[in-house]
């Protein structure tokens, strides 16, 4: 039994290095190469872990072993510095002045889908979300998943609230505008703003959900800085089956073939997304900051190609993990603020309020000419 042990321990070990090696890789293959690129991302800091483990276990058991992991996990050192953040010593706060912007991004879930007037009292989640938006004081918000009604008989319109808040300015995606009850909603991205938005334009996706990013050039310190809000595609694997009482495994076993399309087509998207945003940067008269969920991991490709010579906010001024998405895994962070270097970050947190079905993450600039 012991030698059987020992050789499971063997072949697991061998099995986690070369799968390691492969994910390490998932920042530079492209979707159009390789289709399951994504999912290679999303895997590796399960294979880090994996691997943290046998170097650990190695060391007591078989030295060698344990240097040629080690050699290993070297091949990952790009992913693995944009999955940890190692400032655990970054200030919980920043003084504000005339030459910071505050910025917060926030895939909102449609504000929960809960706008009816007759809800809206004490401990109400979306009363909370905007009591959290306006306790963060942003100069700017980003929001993804955004809805809205105007002018509909007994429901609460999030447009007014903001407006009343100060949130004076905005630039929304129209992605989606439909008439109800007399009135309309309105559901895409959108960007508001305290100070006034000198140029603004909307960025097709030409996506399945037909969806747009939005821009807008803001002035600090005399300095203006063009600041982007965007969803990228989400893979919407199990959108119809919302009334359905079949469990997640037997639906993903009878569509294995849909759901295969489906990562495909998605990751695709993400690619040309990310080179149409990396365009729009490249071509960008002022600094950028770019506010989004990439509902992509930060070692994909996606990530690599959007982010380019920007900062990440969260590895710059974070720590540990920065999970953004509220399930599955404390892996996902798949929300971001980059910025150009033109930008000193000086204060990034993820704000763990289970709300909406991702976390806020706020960010303070110094904007300096």
């Amino acid at each position: 039994m012991k030698k059987f042990l020992i050789a499971c321990y063997r072949i697991g070990c061998w099995v986690v290095m070369p799968v390691y090696i492969l994910c390490a890789l998932s920042s530079y293959l492209s979707p159009s190469v390789c289709f399951f690129t994504d999912a290679l991302a999303l895997a590796f800091p399960f294979l880090l872990l994996a691997l943290l483990v046998v170097i650990i276990t190695a060391l007591f058991c078989n030295r060698r072993l344990a240097v040629i992991a080690s050699l290993v996990l070297l091949s990952g050192f790009t992913n693995i510095s944009r999955t940890i953040a190692f400032h655990p010593f970054a200030p919980k706060t920043v003084a504000r002045n005339g030459n910071t912007l505050k910025v917060l991004t926030w895939n909102v879930f449609f504000f929960l889908n809960d706008h009816e007037l007759k809800n809206d009292t004490i401990g109400n989640k979306r009363r909370e979300m905007i009591n959290l938006i306006k306790e963060s004081d942003a100069d700017v918000l980003c929001f993804q998943e955004y809805l809205s009604y105007f002018n509909v008989k007994g429901l609460v319109s999030v447009h007014h609230i903001l407006d009343s808040l100060g949130y004076k300015y905005s630039i929304f995606s129209n992605d989606h505008i439909y008439h109800y009850n007399g009135g309309t909603s309105h559901i895409g991205a959108i960007l508001y703003s305290r100070l006034p938005i000198s140029d603004s334009g909307r960025i097709a996706f030409h996506n399945t959900q037909e969806e747009h990013a939005v821009y807008a050039d803001i002035t600090v310190n005399k300095q203006k800085v063009r600041v982007f809000a965007a969803h990228l595609s989400s893979l919407g694997l199990y959108n119809d089956t919302t009334n359905t009482s079949e469990n997640v495994y037997e639906l993903s076993y009878k569509r294995k073939g849909s759901i295969a399309r489906k990562i495909k087509r998605t990751a695709l998207q993400h690619e040309m997304e990310a080179h149409m945003l990396d365009s729009a940067f490249s071509h960008s008269p002022q600094p950028v900051i770019y506010c989004a969920d990439m509902n992509s991991a930060p070692t994909s490709y996606t990530y690599a190609t959007i982010r380019g010579n920007l900062q990440d906010a969260f590895l710059v001024k974070g720590f540990g993990l920065g999970q953004t998405y509220d399930a599955l895994s404390p892996t996902l962070r798949i929300d971001v603020c980059f910025a150009s270097k033109q930008l000193t970050v000086e204060h990034c947190e993820v704000k763990r309020a289970h709300l909406s079905d991702h976390f806020p993450v706020i960010t303070t600039f110094a904007v300096t000419k």
